[in-house]
């Protein structure tokens, strides 16, 4: 079979991820009535970035264009960027030039967001510039050192007919999210619908997109969100209260932060260039002094917006879910936390499975009072755990490893309602411990799904000061991270 998209084949799927994008932007508008007045689709006010437009309380405006390609041989670089339009108009960025440069002059403050499925060309200069944060080549393009960047600082100036400072201004305000596949907008979609109280399966995105297609055949440029709120009232589910939304860039970075109620980028506290380096702090007082204390007024914050359940997002290792899960504890007044583990939503509140623990025979480590633990599930680290803890933790009497009685692996939970009655047992089996032993402190070691990790920390109460350790990626070797005080 000859499979080839024709021109209106590929107009279609160029629709869908207009559409998906446009879906995702009118759930967030119905979160956020006090930051969110309306939005606009197609809206012919906006000349040249009309895909969506997210027209703020304040009186700023979010402008999106999307540009969706059919196949992975169109790079994104500056030259796509500067190429006319199959008709000869204006190439991508004069369109958004023209936009910003009018609103610019008329004073009123503008965001312009470049969405597309188009792959980043890693081989373009002007393209890597794109600061992980926002996704703004500005800094980096104003201080280029390198002489092609340079010239094309310069060949992008001429091209919209700016001076370079107005180049870099503009800039400034332009976000590139590029290589944003369709399928990971679906994914994107159904957290959000789930954070606003919405169905949130594979069904429940298409028929949102249908909606959305609903209003473009129908005209529908401008919906205020109450009107956003009464469109997608079918999609309501049952007991489906809005949740507030924390999202923690630790590790890596996301661009897609609009809709969290609260973000935090930690990226460059960490020591490593890439996620999987990024284990220990440059300075690793900020743990204690910086970045726990802000999960603490984060809770303050949110407690302060009646916001006591809380869809939990980000990149991070188990030490952070957790300590974010004894923030947001059911002690300090939050009714429930809930986070994505793949496309299912762990969520710390509903009906339980049986799902027994065992605690495995004590090594005597020392003559000290402190415990050493490891919760595990997805695996057992204990043989690397005991060695780094006898080497260098010598106020720990005993170590003790908790473990599922079925075992341990990477799917050894099916349901939340395990994780929950997991959480409950390895809570309750350290208290038993507590309470026998008497230790002036708690050493934690993880080894269990992110999700896991919060839901065990947001039940974690009525236990010694505990000291967590983050796993420093090779074999017996911790460092110590937050510390969770009684």
């Amino acid at each position: 079979m000859n499979r080839s998209l024709s021109p209106s084949g590929a107009r279609l799927r160029g629709d869908e991820y207009h559409h998906l994008l446009a879906l995702i932007q009118a759930v967030r508008a119905s979160r956020s009535s006090r930051e969110i007045a309306r939005i606009g689709i197609e809206d012919p006010q906006t000349g040249n970035a009309d895909d969506i437009t997210v027209y703020r309380t304040d009186g700023t405006c979010e402008f999106y264009q999307v540009k969706s390609k059919v196949d992975g041989n169109t790079r994104a670089n500056l030259e796509w960027l500067m190429t006319p339009s199959p008709s000869g108009g204006n190439s991508i960025i004069q369109g958004l030039y023209e936009v910003w440069n009018e609103y610019h002059n008329a004073g009123t403050q503008v965001h312009l967001v470049l969405y597309s499925n188009a792959l980043p060309d890693s081989n373009d200069p002007f393209i890597s510039c794109r600061d992980g944060k926002d996704g703004t080549v500005a800094m980096r393009l104003s201080q280029a050192r390198n002489a092609i960047l340079r010239r094309q600082r310069s060949q992008l100036a001429t091209h919209l007919s700016a001076s370079e400072d107005s180049l870099i201004e503009f800039l400034n305000h332009l976000s590139i999210r590029i290589g944003r596949l369709y399928d990971e907008l679906r994914e994107d979609a159904k957290i959000e619908m789930y954070a606003a109280g919405l169905r949130f399966d594979d069904t429940a995105v298409t028929e949102g997109e249908a909606l959305v297609r609903t209003w473009v055949t129908n005209g529908v440029r401008k919906l205020t969100t109450e009107e956003l709120l009464t469109n997608l009232a079918f999609l309501q589910r049952e007991n489906g209260l809005p949740k507030a939304s924390l999202f923690v860039q630790a590790i890596d970075r996301d661009l897609s932060t609009e809709t969290a109620t609260i973000v935090f980028d930690w990226v460059d506290y960490f020591q490593g260039d890439e996620p999987r380096t990024r284990r220990v702090l440059r300075d690793t007082t900020l743990w204690n002094t910086t970045l726990r204390p802000a999960l603490r007024q984060a809770a303050v914050n949110l407690r302060s917006q009646n916001a006591t359940r809380v869809l939990v997002r980000g990149f991070m290792r188990l030490p952070t879910w957790f300590t974010v899960g004894t923030a947001l504890s059911k002690t300090a007044g939050f009714a429930e936390v809930v986070s994505f583990q793949g496309a299912s939503p762990w969520s710390s509140v509903g009906d339980l499975a049986d799902f027994p623990v065992v605690v495995n025979d004590t090594h005597v480590l020392g003559s000290g009072t402190d415990l050493a633990i490891t919760v595990a599930a997805s695996m057992d680290p204990s043989a690397d755990v005991v060695p780094f803890v006898r080497a260098n933790l010598h106020a720990v009497k005993c170590h003790f490893a908790i473990l599922p009685v079925g075992g341990i692996g990477n799917t050894i939970f099916t349901s939340d309602k395990q994780v929950r009655q997991w959480a409950y047992c390895v809570r309750d089996a350290v208290r038993d411990l507590a309470r026998e032993y008497r230790p002036s402190q708690l050493h934690l070691f993880l080894a269990v799904p992110h999700g896991a990790a919060m839901i065990l920390g947001h039940l974690w109460d009525r236990l010694p000061t505990t000291q967590l350790y983050e796993d420093g990626g090779a074999s017996d070797y911790y460092s110590p991270s937050f510390l969770i005080p009684n």
